[in-house]
């Protein structure tokens, strides 16, 4: 019996050894809380930073479109804009067009929307296609330089940004619902006058 026990140590020199290992993963667990709180913290000054960009750039934003309609988006009347940065090769942005199209139409003389299109080549004859194809209820322009896509830090696509009254309340960098229920109330609590 006792050549049986002979290899395990006795229960006094394993709670050492145990209080250690919880001490340990409890400086360990609160070290990953610290960096993330800190990397989250990093995210919100960064975003931030780039909403004063985004806003900067709103205020002095004049672009034509590609049906030679000027734009200054300082004096559109609709209370919301979205700026959305697509280009005809990326699948995602083609992919969200029906949303949006949805979405301009329910709130319109409300939201406006305007396409900024990436495309090198072609980018007017490129336009007009995606416009026929998906009926677009908005018009884009051309942005074969990325002049406009550099002063919104735009390096992927699809971007969308909306701006109430000039103020940043969303910002979308991947495929977006554009009729996704929480994006909608977003939208109603902005045109109430509470945006976030």
């Amino acid at each position: 019996m006792g050549s049986l026990f002979q290899g395990v140590l006795p229960m006094k020199k394993l709670i050492p050894a145990l209080l250690f290992m919880m001490a340990f993963a409890g400086f360990l667990a609160s070290q990953i809380l610290w960096d993330s709180y800190d990397l989250n913290a990093k995210q919100v000054e960064q975003d931030k930073q780039k909403h004063s960009v985004y806003e900067t750039n709103f205020q002095g934003l004049k672009f034509t479109t590609s049906k030679q309609t000027s734009v200054e988006l300082r004096n559109e009347k609709a209370p919301i804009i979205v700026l959305n940065f697509w280009a005809s090769w990326c699948l995602p942005c083609l992919k969200e067009f029906p949303g949006l199209v949805k979405f301009q139409e329910k709130y319109q003389g409300k939201v406006k929307v305007f396409g900024i299109n990436g495309d090198e080549e072609d980018p007017v004859e490129n336009i007009d296609k995606v416009e026929k194809k998906y009926a677009l209820n908005f018009e884009s322009a051309v942005d074969a330089q990325s002049a406009v896509s550099n002063k919104f830090l735009i390096n992927t696509y699809p971007v969308s940004i909306v701006f109430y009254k000039g103020r940043v309340i969303y910002v979308n960098k991947k495929i977006h619902d554009f009729m996704a229920p929480e994006f909608l109330t977003l939208i109603d609590e902005a045109l109430k006058g509470n945006s976030p």
